[in-house]
């Protein structure tokens, strides 16, 4: 189990800190985790996902179709995470997904 500490959550970089929103967090098989994108509403995190950069219309964004969807794309983007998870700037966990061993 890991143990990820709020002010870890609420921080990026020196000079950001964040009182709402959402933190993706990426898990390795070695037991080490990586805090990364932060978006105040969980489907702004589908900007990430658009074609070109930046993005110049709303339209080149991907449509947010489910938390487990966008988790996917996360779990997809290398194949050393383990698990990708969604968690609340609060430290509740709101949705996961692990990567499926067996294939």
């Amino acid at each position: 189990m890991y143990d990820i500490e709020i002010e870890e959550l609420k921080h990026m970089g020196d000079d950001n800190v964040f009182a709402d929103g959402y933190r993706i967090v990426y898990f390795y098989e070695d037991g080490h985790y990586y805090i990364g994108e932060y978006c105040k509403s969980i489907e702004g995190f589908m900007t990430g996902f658009a074609d070109i950069d930046p993005i110049d219309d709303e339209s080149d964004t991907p449509v947010f179709i489910s938390n487990q969807d966008l988790l996917r794309r996360y779990l997809d983007l290398d194949n050393s995470i383990i698990k990708v998870s969604i968690y609340k700037i609060d430290g509740t966990i709101v949705d996961s997904i692990e990567r499926d061993k067996t294939l």
